[in-house]
């Protein structure tokens, strides 16, 4: 938290000086430039040095005027230093320093009450907006309209007005990417330079992505979840894009192995069925029950039926000759109609003269 000890005033001519720099008491000539009252620089031997608010009868909120001085402070420091430390863009693009042509403070920006706190343009022509917050801030301009624009929001509330210079030349702390349109254009050259294929994805695609639970966006180092990267007010993930390629097409396969086991599992469901109804068929037509005895009477059924049908010429046969044939679903329409149609392979409704080449023609007990 600051230490409440006004080092830095406002002079004659408008500009931020130190304590140390002027003449001592109310030959200092300065200001409180929050409000306006007059400041007397106090140099003592005992005290630290600082400024003081000269009236008695002040009615100035001395936290609001700390506040204003280092808003002031800020701005004349980017001013005269024309640089600034930035942070990381989400781990994109590094944090650095960056250098300024042209630094402008307490001016507008083009649109009617829209005012940024500096407005900074590096040689080659970007500009960015600074923010500066406070965990009490005055609210004495309206928010600015960063969409498509390069804006910074940084944090004062945890310095000092001795300790700022530092902060915004070499810090990466309490500083923030409100918006950057010119990293955010340049996220996937800037990956392909460094050798990884991605593509930028707006959320609402991704939600619908087969693979949203298992995301392929780049991570941050040492966290689980991908970055959400926020611009113009829409949010981003970056997709890798041949990570993504693979886990789609594992994604498929198993969807085709399961596709497949489905229809098995089916499949293998009607010929059980299918078996089942011919057992107890043929419990109804002969009576017989299987008991050890029935079993025995049951083997010697079938012996005598492959007989019988080894004696029937192929081209004779027919599947209304067959056993498998559902004789309950005949309706005169030509079709035997087979029961284990699937096992077999023959169509469901089953041409007589499929008898001719199928191999699991068993002719019916007793008729030729």
């Amino acid at each position: 938290m600051y230490d409440m000890i006004f080092s830095w005033a406002e002079d004659a001519n408008g500009k931020m000086v130190h304590v140390d720099s002027v003449r001592q008491g109310l030959k200092c000539g300065c200001t409180c430039p929050c409000c306006h009252e007059t400041l007397q620089a106090r140099q003592g031997e005992i005290r630290s040095h600082g400024f003081a608010h000269h009236s008695d009868n002040r009615g100035a909120n001395l936290k609001i005027c700390y506040m204003v001085i280092m808003y002031k402070l800020a701005e004349q420091i980017i001013q005269q230093e024309k640089k600034i430390h930035i942070p990381s863009y989400y781990g994109i693009f590094k944090e650095r320093d960056i250098e300024f042509a042209e630094v402008v403070v307490d001016s507008r920006y083009d649109w009617i009450d829209k005012q940024p706190d500096v407005i900074a343009t590096t040689v080659d022509g970007v500009q960015y907006l600074i923010e500066f917050t406070f965990d009490y801030k005055v609210q004495h301009k309206e928010k600015v309209d960063y969409e498509k624009l390069n804006c910074i929001e940084i944090d004062l509330s945890s310095q000092t007005l001795e300790s700022l210079h530092n902060f915004l030349m070499q810090s990466n702390d309490g500083k923030r990417w409100i918006n950057h349109q010119t990293y955010f254009e340049s996220i996937e050259s800037e990956c392909s330079r460094n050798g990884k294929t991605v593509e930028v994805k707006d959320e609402s695609v991704c939600s619908n992505c087969d693979l949203k639970d298992e995301c392929c966006g780049i991570r941050q180092k040492g966290q689980s979840a991908p970055i959400i990267i926020e611009n113009s007010g829409h949010f981003y993930r970056v997709c890798k894009v041949t990570e993504y390629n693979e886990s789609l097409k594992q994604l498929e396969k198993v969807r085709r192995d399961s596709e497949w086991q489905r229809h098995w599992f089916e499949q293998w469901k009607a010929e059980e069925y299918q078996e089942k109804f011919f057992q107890e068929a043929e419990i109804n037509c002969h009576g017989t029950i299987r008991t050890e005895d029935g079993t025995r009477e049951r083997r010697e059924q079938e012996d005598a039926e492959l007989i019988e049908t080894s004696k029937i010429d192929s081209e004779s046969r027919t599947c209304f000759m067959c056993k498998r044939n559902l004789d309950w679903m005949y309706r005169n329409d030509g079709y035997a109609y087979c029961g284990p149609y699937i096992s077999l392979g023959v169509p469901k409704n089953t041409p007589p003269d499929m008898a001719k080449t199928c191999k699991g023609f068993i002719v019916k007990s007793g008729k030729r």
